[in-house]
């Protein structure tokens, strides 16, 4: 057996206890939007915010308030579109917190149940199959206080032909 030469290994960079844990920057992101305490440091590691948000946050947070990341989503959902663009860079960092999760473990579970998934039912089902379970399997929370006899009975009364054949649904 030959030696082979071995390319030596590059250390992560998130590996090291100088670097912010994933929680870590998630609790600033979230302090940031929710008490205004502005980081520059934090907000240079990040493309999508720039330093003007040093300036937009105070404004904002003067404007509306709310307690919660959720709380905040709310308000940008509800607002007019010509005044969202004033808070651009708020809207940037609320979007960050959003997509972001706080750590790998929940893209690493959704990765497991993939890899489940796609055993039990490898031959049988499609790309598009495949993602909608998925999305339902992420979900199963909201998705287990879904209705499904209202579901059921929409489906039936939304055509006649559906009526004829499942007569009342109840």
């Amino acid at each position: 057996m030959s030696a082979r030469k071995q390319k030596p290994r590059t250390r992560d960079p998130s590996s090291t206890t100088e670097t912010m844990k994933d929680w870590d920057v998630q609790n600033k992101l979230s302090s940031m939007l929710l008490n205004g305490e502005y980081d520059a440091d934090l907000v240079s590691r990040y493309p999508e915010l720039s330093s003007k948000l040093e300036l937009n946050l105070p404004f904002f947070r003067g404007q509306f308030q709310s307690s919660s990341v959720e709380g905040y989503r709310q308000i940008f959902k509800a607002m007019n579109p010509s005044v969202r663009a004033m808070f651009g860079e708020v809207e940037a960092l609320l979007r960050l917190l959003l997509v972001s999760p706080a750590s790998s473990t929940e893209a690493e579970r959704s990765f497991s149940a993939l890899r489940r998934l796609k055993t039990w039912l490898r031959g049988t089902m499609t790309q598009r199959r495949l993602n909608h379970v998925m999305v339902c399997h992420i979900h199963r929370e909201r998705l287990a206080q879904v209705k499904l006899e209202e579901i059921a009975e929409q489906f039936v009364v939304s055509s006649d032909d559906r009526r004829r054949i499942f007569g009342r649904f109840q």
